[in-house]
């Protein structure tokens, strides 16, 4: 859907004026890699906000590489570094500053750089019942009919 809804529903919506669109990170808990990927993308943010859409894409375009069955058996830095190196060709970001951005900072639970970005998007989507994605707001109500499998036309 995001290929979808990025390259040919809003584009022409936008032309007209019609339609904004805000983009959420919405980590998915039950996959526990979806919040590695979400905080890569936020570490692109972090480093070159125009850059976001150009790693959020190139993610999505390889994300059945990082279903729960590819991962499995795969370490945390693992698939972080998978992520960066992903996300690299796509933004001309360096991989090893992506990484830094998810590195842990420390001992214990504290996290990276992205914890508490992630740690908002969670709160944010949980205090308004969202659990799955897509989920679409029109003028900040849920448009239960929307589909991941939609086509343009729909």
């Amino acid at each position: 859907m995001f290929d979808v809804l990025n390259g040919e529903v809003m584009p022409a919506l936008q032309a007209g004026g019609k339609v904004d669109t805000l983009f959420q990170n919405v980590p998915q808990p039950w996959h526990p890699q979806s919040t590695w990927m979400h905080e890569v993308s936020l570490a692109v943010k972090a480093l070159d906000e125009s850059k976001f859409y150009a790693a959020t894409a190139a993610i999505f375009a390889v994300q059945e590489k990082f279903f729960d069955s590819e991962v499995e058996d795969k370490s945390r830095k693992q698939i972080l570094t998978e992520l960066a190196e992903v996300v690299a060709p796509a933004t001309g970001l360096d991989a090893s500053a992506v990484l830094a951005q998810v590195a842990l900072a420390g001992e214990g639970n504290k996290g990276s750089a992205t914890t508490q970005q992630i740690k908002w998007a969670v709160k944010y989507h949980r205090c308004r019942g969202i659990h799955v994605t897509p989920t679409v707001l029109l003028n900040g109500l849920e448009a239960p009919d929307v589909s991941s499998g939609w086509t343009a036309e729909q």
